[in-house]
């Protein structure tokens, strides 16, 4: 958290929920409200805080701490009596255990009722399969992926369970731009009708041209039943016009952050029909909170690095017969390792099944993140400069290579790439992940040894000499 950011204050929350929840019409229990700050206290003042409601009268006001730190709020919820156990409680313990390290719980709660959600972040963008395709999943949900691949919903940064209208939502970040054919399209994925131009149109004006749409899916047979399209960090100069009570939110809302993180979310479903959503930042800086998780804002025209690579959608998808395919590998990205990477042959581009193969560019007397690749085989063939890579479970090996050398990674191995010299080092790395960054667990346990290893290496090489 900067310097910029309030710190979280029990008994200013407590005054400022009251008086939001009275201003804007909504139930409100302080007694709730103080147990769950009471509860959750720790995640208020360590993550950011942010308000939620929908345009909706009498919606509940919501609350929402985006977590810093990884802790099991499950177990804290069903210890406080806020949950009961149940299959919502098992899905976000089977996502807990895919994800390891990189699953960070957050949750929201309301005003009267008190918790509402589980939310996961997973570390990053993953494919669809990795956190739908398992046992504690809905059925009819699982059934749904091979057609929600067909239209790219194929990647997920967020899922969420819902206590209290037992359901579970999938946060897709979806190739743009949002278009009315496009939007019919992704909607139609999940039986849902789609808006009409006008709607669209609004939407598009603050939506980022990579967008996010959250489908909310029954926990029992895994029906979709609503769909969101979602807009955040909205300027004051871009906010379309709104509903009284939204626009209440904006304008009268106690806010402590000097970055204001205003959010809007279409939703659309049977039932209760279409309504707005509505988020604002609160305390605990949630501008860096979402960069930290690569959440793309309104005004962002950067296309995610693997979304670009795989427009248009991948040949075959809809059915077709296998086809060979060109790729010419022009997205340049900064993958989790640090390492510059440029997207060629993979799932996301070609429908790869089983094989990866991209572009890695290291910079001169640089190094990547220490990491492993869970369950897959790496190579990399160099056709450039020099590189060592440290290996073993203490770095405690290190190996070189040169252009036109090929080096083996077995699965699972903690590794490290540097460029210890004076010039560029580049090569072609392919692994037996066909989804290139899935596969790719940080390892910030080992990072002091790695910048000391890598320190003490480069002091020993002359300025204006390559590694021996």
């Amino acid at each position: 958290m900067n310097k910029n950011a309030a710190v979280f204050s029990e008994g200013r929350f407590l005054i400022d929920a009251e008086a939001m929840a009275k201003t804007i019409g909504a139930p409100y229990d302080e007694e709730t409200t103080r147990r769950v700050v009471e509860v959750f206290g720790a995640h208020f003042h360590t993550g950011a805080v942010l308000w939620k409601i929908t345009d909706r009268p009498g919606d509940h006001l919501g609350y929402r701490f985006f977590a810093r730190e990884r802790t099991d709020t499950v177990q804290t919820a069903l210890a406080a009596g806020f949950v009961r156990p149940g299959p919502a409680t098992a899905l976000v313990a089977e996502w807990d255990r895919t994800f390891g390290t990189d699953a960070i719980q957050s949750c929201d709660f309301d005003g009267f009722n008190g918790m509402a959600k589980t939310w996961v972040y997973l570390g990053g963008m993953r494919p669809a399969e990795q956190a739908l395709d398992n046992p504690a999943v809905p059925p009819g949900l699982r059934a749904r992926l091979p057609r929600l691949r067909q239209v790219g919903l194929d990647h997920v940064r967020f899922t969420a369970v819902d206590y209290r209208h037992d359901s579970l939502n999938v946060y897709f970040r979806a190739r743009g731009p949002l278009t009315p054919a496009r939007a019919a399209q992704v909607l139609g994925a999940v039986d849902i009708a789609a808006p009409d131009d006008t709607s669209v149109a609004r939407m598009r004006s603050v939506v980022p041209e990579d967008f996010c749409l959250a489908v909310t899916f029954t926990m029992d047979t895994g029906r979709p039943v609503r769909a969101c399209f979602y807009a955040l960090g909205i300027p004051q100069d871009r906010v379309p016009p709104l509903p009284g009570r939204i626009a209440t939110l904006f304008e009268d809302t106690p806010h402590y952050d000097r970055e204001v993180i205003r959010g809007l979310g279409w939703s659309f479903g049977p039932g209760e029909g279409t309504y707005l959503k509505a988020e604002h930042s609160y305390c605990g800086d949630m501008a860096a909170r979402l960069r930290d998780w690569d959440c793309y804002l309104t005004g962002s025209a950067g296309r995610d690095p693997i979304l670009a690579a795989a427009d248009p959608l991948p040949a075959g998808a809809d059915g077709a017969a296998p086809m060979v395919r060109v790729i010419n590998p022009e997205t340049a990205y900064e993958g989790k390792q640090r390492m510059g990477l440029v997207a060629g042959i993979c799932r996301q581009t070609v429908g790869s099944q089983a094989l990866c193969m991209h572009l890695i560019a290291m910079k001169p007397r640089s190094r990547g993140a220490v990491h492993i690749h869970d369950g897959h085989e790496s190579s990399l063939y160099v056709t450039a400069g020099r590189t060592r890579t440290y290996f073993g479970p203490d770095l405690e090996h290190h190996i070189d290579s040169g252009v036109g050398e090929l080096l083996y990674i077995p699965a699972g191995l903690p590794h490290m790439a540097a460029n210890l010299t004076d010039e560029p080092a580049a090569g072609v790395i392919a692994r037996t992940d066909p989804d290139e960054q899935e596969s790719v667990r940080l390892l910030p346990h080992l990072e002091d040894k790695a910048a000391a290893l890598f320190a003490g290496h480069l002091a020993e090489q002359p300025a204006t000499a390559e590694v021996e």
